[in-house]
């Protein structure tokens, strides 16, 4: 086995979720480097002694970084919600720490999917994490300037995701929707692009616009989505219109089905929003992010047809004046 293969048996994780309990199912390793070849050494297992070893490193504080092998990766996501609530329920804890880390969390699930072809099921602790990100924002009867305060500001898949899955939560919730409906909004949302695992990494990293046959091969992403979240079984059917739907127009010519107007999902024309204000709101390496403002005065004078106009309305109003 090369050494670059061995590294990719491995995945860092945030020790800082062991905390909660000793019953760990996966071993945890440190990474050393010998003659230039890196390395991974057992720290410790699921030995009760060794987990006892884990919690005095909690205790004491450390910079050491430490891993899972690949294989553990469901068990460990599994760990880290059940930490996460435990966090949330705390009312000691800020909300901005709770928030940072359900985003931390969710942004590992999606960039394990995305870039490291993980199984499709590492995607079931996405509802768990947008569940416990809404039950802290609506305690906090915060908006979208306190969700934009923790989103990442440059643009990739696995961030982009994320961002578009908590502004269609705050819409949800600022909006009214009712619990489970916003639930359905901000899950379809997180997982609106993940027919982008169909598509070539070459063609989804592209330093640079692309040109019109690299578009056409994107835009299977679309269908792919809506494929992919239907064969897992486990999605409503809102959730899966918003992956098959979210590039559909609302006067028309968009894709994958051409369909207009209030044929198109409701919860996929919000997406659609919430898809096109992050990706211009995030940097990219060859465009500079734009300010809210600016976005909303893009997605308003020079993109109109795209939008269902009630909801991008809605939307600004949301907002508020502090853009």
């Amino acid at each position: 086995m090369t050494a670059e293969t061995e590294e990719k048996k491995f995945r860092e994780i945030d020790i800082a979720f062991l905390d909660t309990g000793g019953d760990e199912s996966f071993d945890i390793f440190y990474q050393t480097e010998s003659f230039g070849t890196i390395k991974y050494v057992k720290f410790a297992s699921t030995d009760p002694k060794h987990q006892d070893k884990v919690r005095r490193l909690l205790e004491e504080g450390t910079d050491q970084e430490f891993y899972i092998q690949e294989e553990d990766l469901f068990k460990y996501y599994k760990y880290a919600t059940r930490s996460l609530k435990a966090m949330v329920a705390n009312p000691d804890i800020p909300l901005k720490k709770k928030t940072e880390k359900i985003y931390e969390v969710s942004k590992g699930v999606m960039k394990e999917f995305f870039e490291n072809n993980t199984s499709e099921k590492i995607l079931e602790s996405s509802e768990e994490v947008m569940d416990m990100m809404e039950d802290c924002m609506t305690s906090a009867e915060a908006g979208f300037h306190g969700i934009s305060a923790i989103t990442s500001k440059d643009y990739y898949t696995y961030t982009h995701s994320v961002n578009v899955g908590l502004y269609c939560m705050t819409f949800g919730v600022k909006s009214g929707m009712s619990k489970n409906d916003t639930r359905s909004l901000s899950l379809g949302g997180m997982l609106h692009d993940v027919g982008k695992s169909k598509i070539e990494h070459g063609l989804i990293n592209k330093n640079g616009k692309l040109n019109d046959d690299e578009f056409e091969k994107m835009k299977f992403h679309a269908s792919a989505g809506g494929e992919i979240l239907t064969g897992m079984g486990c999605y409503h059917n809102n959730v899966v219109r918003m992956a098959a739907e979210h590039h559909e127009k609302y006067k028309g010519g968009g894709y994958p089905k051409g369909i207009e107007g209030e044929e198109i999902h409701l919860y996929a024309r919000i997406c659609k929003i919430m898809d096109v204000y992050d990706a211009l709101t995030t940097r990219r390496s060859y465009k500079k992010a734009l300010s809210a403002f600016d976005t909303l005065v893009i997605m308003k004078k020079q993109m109109i047809n795209d939008f269902d106009p009630k909801l991008l309305n809605s939307f600004i109003t949301l907002m508020g004046p502090d853009l």
